[in-house]
């Protein structure tokens, strides 16, 4: 749909964060996401669940990595038994209506905050995240998607946020400081995602930006960009890709996510030692984006399947990109996100270079 405005309910926004794992059901994996940037620094920061198939693999996940464009990221993620996982709907008001997710002790985020502590190895991680809910909700997928078994479903309950706090990573033997963000409303900005399933995909390209710039250099408010790009399989069939997006532009979403979407969009990709591409294009209306990179900003993580298989997400805070549309017939616009693109390459396996890595405990 083009351009239309979106409204939530509190009870919507709660919902959409409550987990989708019964707390007995076997194979299935659950993720909630931050991303954002602040100045040169971009940020990723994850809690996760692994259930798996045979009982054999179960943990709940926290994760923080920290970027700065030009230097090394630096990423962390501590694993706890499964047990450690809780959540909680708070309050009984529908206009008060809020949640709590947790993993271990300290780690936890909420309706309105983030926080964690981890060590792992000699490095230690910590943040404190405030934000105001977005006031709506983000649906990559059509509609009816949501309403039948798929392998992966997602969306975003806070698709643009304004952040104050700050992320930290230290190492404790020497007691320096490796990389230190910090987050104030006027220069932060990023969004919040729920995934869940019974297994990633088999290969994928993701992008987002909160911070978008005109052809003055100046912030254009009330802006984000999503999409994916997903190669999925049924049995050993690789199924042709499937690419969805949407741009919030002054307030309005340019949706390109229904089912007729996937048929006119179009997608191409490509990361290797040398290179990262990937170029969207609608045949809806006259829409491009364009990111073009290297893989120097990039960390990998390494993702279990409940089945027991891995996946590899190569991922970066801090990259730039380029798009141009037309909000209305005959008058073009473009955007520029200068360090402010998070963008994730996903595949069965790594990138044959090698790239900095999570550390995990």
């Amino acid at each position: 749909m083009i351009g239309r405005k979106i409204v939530s309910t509190a009870d919507e926004l709660v919902r959409g964060n409550l987990p989708r794992w019964s707390g007995k059901t076997r194979g299935h994996y659950e993720v909630w996401y931050f991303t954002g940037n602040a100045g040169e620094h971009g940020f990723w920061i994850r809690y996760t669940i692994n259930v798996s198939e045979n009982d054999f693999n179960d943990w709940a996940g926290v994760w923080c990595a920290v970027f700065k464009k030009g230097e090394k990221p630096v990423g962390i993620c501590r694993k706890f038994p499964l047990s450690y996982f809780s959540w909680c709907v708070k309050n009984e008001s529908e206009m008060k209506k809020g949640f709590e997710i947790k993993v271990g002790e300290g780690n936890y985020f909420t309706e309105r905050s983030a926080r964690g502590r981890i060590t792992v190895g000699n490095l230690y991680a910590e943040w404190d995240i405030n934000f105001e809910p977005s006031g709506y909700i983000f649906k990559h997928l059509p509609e009816p998607t949501y309403y039948i078994p798929v392998e992966t479903a997602l969306l975003s309950p806070n698709p643009d946020l304004k952040f104050s706090g700050y992320i930290r990573i230290r190492n404790i033997e020497t007691g320096d400081v490796m990389k230190d963000m910090k987050l104030s409303p006027e220069i932060s900005g990023g969004y919040q995602t729920h995934i869940w399933g019974k297994k990633h995909a088999y290969r994928w390209v993701w992008g987002h930006s909160n911070t978008l710039y005109d052809e003055n250099g100046d912030v254009v408010e009330d802006s984000f960009f999503e999409g994916i790009t997903v190669v999925a399989k049924i049995g050993p069939l690789q199924i042709p890709p499937m690419t969805v997006f949407a741009l919030r532009y002054k307030g309005k979403i340019y949706e390109f996510n229904g089912i007729k979407d996937i048929i006119l969009n179009d997608a191409k990709w490509k990361y290797s030692d040398n290179e990262v591409i990937w170029e969207l294009k609608s045949k809806k209306m006259n829409f491009n984006l364009s990111m073009h990179t290297k893989k120097d900003n990039f960390i990998m993580a390494t993702y279990d399947d409940p089945d027991g298989e891995h996946a590899f997400c190569h991922n970066s805070e801090v990259e730039d990109a380029e798009i141009v549309f037309e909000p209305e017939e005959g008058r073009k616009a473009k955007l520029y996100c200068k360090g402010t693109f998070h963008t994730e390459f996903g595949a069965r396996t790594p990138l044959e270079y090698e790239p900095v890595k999570f550390i995990y405990e």
